[in-house]
């Protein structure tokens, strides 16, 4: 069984001398894309699916890197990570699991 890390990237770009984020973090979304790593995006944070804690940390770096070259002064990450050893889920899995609860 591949193992399957979820894992949250909450990214708060500042001192970019306006309020809006979309632009700084499209920029981290398409460094997660050029990874080629399964994300979803959500109006609070990217969900990513890695197979090690290690790609978790270095996709939340590229992220991080792309942010900060788009010129942003100040970046905050929160990262969250998932790492269930005893019945890997994929995120979709896990989405499931809730809806079919309500």
């Amino acid at each position: 069984m591949k193992p399957i890390i979820t894992a949250e990237l909450e990214i708060v770009a500042l001192g970019t001398g306006s309020t809006s984020m979309s632009p700084y973090i499209s920029e981290a979304v398409r460094a997660i894309e050029n990874l080629g790593i399964k994300y979803q995006l959500t109006p609070m944070g990217t969900v990513i699916e890695v197979s090690s804690v290690d790609e978790a940390f270095n996709t939340a770096k590229a992220a991080h890197e792309a942010v900060m070259k788009k010129g942003a002064k100040r970046v905050v990450i929160h990262l969250t990570i998932d790492d269930r050893k005893d019945a890997p889920k994929d995120m979709d899995e896990k989405i499931e699991s809730v809806e079919s609860k309500i």
